[in-house]
């Protein structure tokens, strides 16, 4: 079972409205690149999905999503990436929560696999209006939501298939910021921060590919680590944090960190 904690699955949700030519002109083979060197450098089993999304009629006619299905044939991958191109869209809002949802639903992710979404976006998505109000925000009502979603839904479609969703926010719009990070009165709201993810605000495709760097290398830090933790609780056929901790001479906090993180993944159903 320890062979499969090295298994990544990574979706790419990317907008390919109008507003993101320049992000994914420039991006294209950076992407697979970074992907390719981080799966290299860390003996990474990955496999990489994407879907892309636009709008809803009438403001796009082209279509909601688009999916290409996890593989570890990165080959393939770049030539979806290659077919990318920003058109369409409309107003300002997008069918952002579309996009997440199909890449929780859609993709064939594997068992035990560590899986993550990378959302890459300029707008909002349908039904979030960022105003000045007394917390900062207002969120509207679900009619304003295309196919009845909201925010709420997706983040646990994203928890019930494992999902961590990580979010980048492109030029800095603030109402796209807020969407994907903001909190209010302690109940989860946001896309990224809802599933226990990190969003950073960039403004090129340089900054980007910085940022995937750096939340690639956060989640596979720690796989080393959590395969010693794994093979001592089979050994104990418990979950004994402090006798763990002892037989690995580490603090127990680090322990349960690895425990909660192997949990999460399915490897310690007993």
């Amino acid at each position: 079972m320890t062979k499969t904690l090295n298994h990544v699955d990574l979706c790419f949700v990317i907008d390919t409205t109008g507003s993101m030519g320049g992000f994914i002109q420039e991006a294209k083979q950076q992407l697979l690149d970074t992907i390719r060197l981080l799966s290299a450098d860390s003996d990474i089993d990955l496999q990489v999905g994407l879907v892309e999304y636009r709008d809803h009629p009438p403001q796009d006619t082209t279509f909601v999503t688009r999916i290409y299905p996890l593989t570890a044939n990165l080959q393939e991958m770049q030539k979806n990436i290659n077919k990318l191109e920003a058109d369409g869209g409309g107003d300002h809002p997008e069918a952002v929560y579309d996009g997440v949802l199909d890449a929780a639903n859609q993709m064939k992710w594997r068992r035990n696999s560590c899986r993550f979404i990378l959302l890459v976006g300029d707008a909002p998505p349908h039904g979030f209006q960022a105003d000045r109000d007394s917390d900062g925000f207002t969120h509207t009502d679900s009619a304003r939501y295309p196919n009845g979603l909201t925010v709420q839904w997706v983040t646990a479609a994203a928890e019930n298939q494992r999902v961590t969703v990580h979010a980048l926010c492109m030029g800095g719009d603030r109402s796209c910021v807020q969407s994907f990070t903001a909190n209010r009165q302690g109940r989860r709201f946001a896309i990224a921060t809802g599933t226990g993810g990190q969003c950073a605000s960039v403004r090129d495709a340089k900054d980007v590919i910085c940022q995937i760097v750096t939340m690639l290398k956060g989640e596979f830090r720690d796989l080393e680590f959590d395969r010693k933790v794994l093979q001592n609780v089979q050994r104990l056929g418990n979950l004994d944090i402090s006798a763990t901790a002892d037989a690995l001479g580490c603090p127990r906090l680090q322990v349960a960190s690895a425990i909660a993180r192997l949990g999460k993944r399915g490897f310690l159903e007993f």
